[in-house]
This record gives C-alpha cells, structure tokens and sequence, in this order.
C-alpha cells in the first residue's frame, strides 16, 4: 500500500507517494507543511515521530498528540529537573566535610567563625565553589566539539545515552558519600556539572527537527508543557528529600546519599524512557574536505560571530554579550549561593532545600508580572529592569543576611525568586522576536554556547575572594556585578522598532551565511 499526499510544487500540484511502512523524514514533512499550509502527520505507525502508547487518559496533555520525539525531550526534562536540585543536597555535604577536615567545626559539628584553615590547598567554601569552575571551563573549551559531534555525524541519540550513563554512573558513586572519599566525589561532581551540559545541548538538537514537524503552533504548545514538566520535577523532588530528611532528623551528609540514592531511581526511569522514544537522527551536515571534527565547531563559532556582527549589529549582537555576562552569573548563583547559605549563614541542607524550594513558588508570579511588563513596555527593558532588579536584590542580601538569619534568607529567597522568574521569560521573549527566519536552529545553537562561554568566571571570583579570607558577602556582591555589563550592552540596543525593523529587513533582503556546505540545514 502507499500513502499519497498532494501538495503544491511550482505551481503545479504534485502526489507524493510513500510506501506503507517508510518514515517521512522531518524535512520532507517541513516541506509538506510549507507548500500545503498545513501540518502534515506522519502516516507510518513505524515513525519515531508517532507512538501512542504509554500514556493514560488523565495524562493525555503529556501524550504530546502522540509524538513520540515530544514525549522522549520531556522525560528528559524530568530527569534534567532532578539532576538540578540534586547538587543542592550534595554541596552542603561537600562543605560539611570540607570544614571538618580543615578544623572548622567544633565537636557539636558547628561552623568556627572566622577560621582560615585551608583543606586541598584552598578554604572549604572555595573549594566547592571550585566546581563550577571547573565545569564551566570544561564546557567552554569543549562544547563545540560536542555540537560538531551531534551536527556533522549520526551519534546524536548515542552521545546522549552515553552522556546519560555516565552521569547516572556518577549519581550511583556519589552515595557513598563518607569523610573518607568526599574529595574523589567531589571531583567526580566537576565532570558530572559539565556532563550535563553536554546532555542540554544534544536534547536540544531535537526541537529543531520536532518543531518543523508538528507547525508553530503546536510547538508552541509543547514548549509551555515542557517547561512546567521540568518545574514540577525539580520541585516534587525538592520537596520529597525535605520531606525524608525532617522525618528522619538526618544530618547533612545522610540528606545528600538519600538525595543521590533516590535521584539515581528518578533520573533512570526517566532516560530510560527519555532514550527509548528519542530517535537516531541522520548528520545535518557533511564534513568539509580536510577540516578536522575537532576544529570545526571552533570554525562554525567564529564564522556565525562574524555574519551576526555584520547583519544584526543593532538586535542580536547587543543582545547576546548581554547574554554572555547574564547567564554566567545566573548560572553562577546555584553554587556561589548553596555555599553562602550554608557556610556564612549557617544553614543545613534541610535548609538550603526550603529556600530553593521558596524560590521555586516565587519564580511563577515572577513569569506572569515579566508578561504584564513586556506587553506594556518591550522586551529589551523589561529585560533591563529583570537585571537591575537581581542585582539589587543580590546587594540588598549580600549586606542584610547575618550568621543565622534564616527568617531572613527564607524572605530574600522570595524576592531572588521573583527576579529570576521575571528574567527567564523576558529573556526568551526578546530572543525569538529578533530570531532571523531561517536560521532558528544555528542561531539557537550560538546562543546555548553563549551562555557558557565566561560560566566559569563568575564562581572563580568568589572562589579568590573566599580562599585570601575576604567576607562571603563581598563574594556574592562581586559575583552579581556581572549583572551591570550585561544591562550596559542592552542601553547600546537602538529603540524596539529599530531592532524589529532590522530583523524584517534582514529576513527579506539578506542571507545569513551559514559556515557549512548546506546553508539550509540546521546546525546544533
């Protein structure tokens, strides 16, 4: 049997055929969608694109109108969310160990102020904030091999698998978490931050391809899913290790292998169920002659750099150096705060869990007052004012939190949450409406590097500041000076309509050169 579409080519109408049983690749669908106006399901029970199975009526806004690409990068979202709140337990395990080794708990396992002895070389608070740097910079210098990897071979789906392993692998090791190998996790904990950000940019990869298959509109739909999926997971997590450790009264270091032994569980039905339903996908493009996969990221880096400053000096440039200081120190404030909690106002794991947990609740009207902000003013300042408002706040914490001032931190977590619940959606709105069409994915891909290029800088700071005895909140306060570059390169932005206007104008008359042999394919 064969399944016949017809569809507009050239002005003439043309009958594609497809034999029962072939998979319609997402370009020919893309194609489809285009030419007809409409969106064009697969018809084969065998496309990775369509499973029905798995999923009950009451979960039937998780069925994802049965495609199954959406429903494998939503269970990794939920593995992602869990792997996130995972490291809040882990870090205060790490500084408790820290501060033992070094002599700075006294014999009821409380903080010594002012201590300055060092374990490893460095002080403890800057020994774990040490991940981050290490992470970040293992993510500079290595992404775009990765992206080279997922763009130019067909190992997308098992690099993402591997990746996955390996950090479930690394999840397992970490309940062992004793004062006798805190270090070797510790170390492991460095790879694993990096690892993960090898696992977002291959989930990525895919809606690209899911976004050209199912139309606009329904992507746009599962977009909003995904991201509540994920918020729900990093919170239902958050909430249950709260919930086990204030029934058991346990200790910090109990808190974080109970927190990995369940993570472990979480993460692994979900990239078993997340990989199951992702599919191989071919390369996008082919290698050029010569050049090696090693460099070739590097080369795709710097080529888009320089068609980017050439065609959207007055939109997309400004916009992403704002976004390299911004996300770096966003980034940041998972780690840099964990250690400030923990090691300058004393708080437990238990804790450091209720005030992410505080954050979390805090970042929805945060997202629903950015929309009411951006529809009366624009996207470029309500971004501004998101970031000069994290700022303030990071200041106004920096300087009012004492030794413990729970109370006090638990309310500070309201308004970081509030903050950064106004960022993440101005940020998103501003970037898809100065997006040139047509090169969505490349462009997408630029920006995900974009946020890891100087990841590692911000942590480093502190790390310095902490290790020469200089007071955490001096720490915190430089690390949220970030924040001033990243508002200073969005006043360099012309008005709203000069940025759109560039865009359109860009859209009809220019071609954004693409550094591939295949301009009209996607790069990761």
């Amino acid at each position: 049997t064969t399944t016949t579409t017809t569809t507009k080519k050239n002005g003439t109408m043309v009958d594609n055929k497809y034999e029962e049983g072939e998979q319609l690749s997402t370009v020919d669908l893309a194609m489809e969608n285009e030419n007809s106006g409409k969106e064009i399901e697969p018809k084969s029970t065998e496309n990775h694109l369509s499973d029905s199975s798995g999923y009950c009526t009451c979960c039937n806004f998780m069925n994802f109108d049965g495609v199954a690409m959406a429903k494998g990068y939503n269970m990794n979202g939920i593995a992602r969310g869990a792997l996130v709140m995972s490291n809040v337990f882990l870090s205060t395990a790490f500084i408790y160990y820290a501060s033992k080794e070094a002599g700075c708990l006294d014999e009821n396992d409380e903080s010594i102020e002012d201590c300055n002895n060092k374990v490893h070389g460095f002080a403890p608070a800057a020994l774990v904030t040490n991940i981050a740097v290490i992470s970040g910079l293992l993510s500079a210098f290595l992404m775009p091999l990765i992206g080279a990897i997922v763009d130019y071979t067909r190992y997308r789906r098992i690099t993402g698998i591997g990746t996955s392993i390996l950090i479930i692998l690394i999840q397992a090791t970490q309940i062992v978490l004793f004062e006798s190998t805190w270090y070797y996790m510790l170390i492991l904990q460095a790879i694993a931050g990096f690892l993960y950000q090898v696992l977002v940019l291959v989930c990525y990869a895919y809606l690209p391809d899911m976004a050209r298959a199912v139309g606009q509109t329904t992507m746009t739909k599962h977009t909003s899913t995904f991201v509540m999926t994920q918020f729900s997971s990093q919170l239902s997590f958050l909430l249950l290790i709260i919930a086990i450790s204030i029934a058991i009264s346990s200790k910090d270091y109990m808190t974080a292998r109970i927190s990995q032994a369940v993570n472990v569980c979480w993460v692994g039905f979900a990239f078993f169920r997340g990989w199951r339903q992702l599919p191989e996908m071919p390369a996008t493009h082919q290698l050029p002659e010569g050049r090696s996969i090693i460099l070739q990221g590097f080369f795709q880096i710097y080529n888009t750099t320089k068609d980017i400053n050439k065609n959207y000096a007055n939109s997309l440039r400004w916009f992403l150096l704002s976004i390299v200081f911004a996300e770096a120190t966003v980034n940041a404030f998972t780690s840099v705060s964990v250690v400030f909690l923990a090691d300058h106002i004393g708080m437990n794991g238990t804790q450091v869990g209720i005030f992410y947990a505080i954050v979390l609740f805090s970042s929805l009207p945060g997202s629903y007052f950015s929309l009411k902000v951006s529809s009366r003013l624009n996207p470029n300042h309500c971004m501004k004012l998101s970031l000069a408002m994290l700022f303030v706040v990071s200041y106004v914490g920096a300087l009012t939190l004492q030794r413990d001032s729970f109370v006090t931190a638990y309310i500070w977590g309201i308004f970081v949450g509030f903050c950064l619940g106004w960022f993440y959606p101005a940020e998103n709105l501003f970037f898809s409406m100065c997006l040139p069409k047509g090169h969505e994915a490349e462009i997408a891909g630029f920006f995900v590097y974009s946020t890891q290029i100087l990841g590692w800088l911000p942590p480093l700071l502190f790390s310095v500041l902490v290790d020469n005895n200089i007071s955490q909140k001096f720490g915190l306060m430089a690390v949220a000076a970030f924040f001033i570059p990243a508002i200073g390169f969005l006043f360099l932005t012309p008005s709203w309509p000069e940025v759109l206007a560039e865009v359109r104008e860009e859209r009809s008359t220019k071609e954004l050169q693409v550094p591939s042999e295949s301009s009209n394919e996607e790069d990761v």
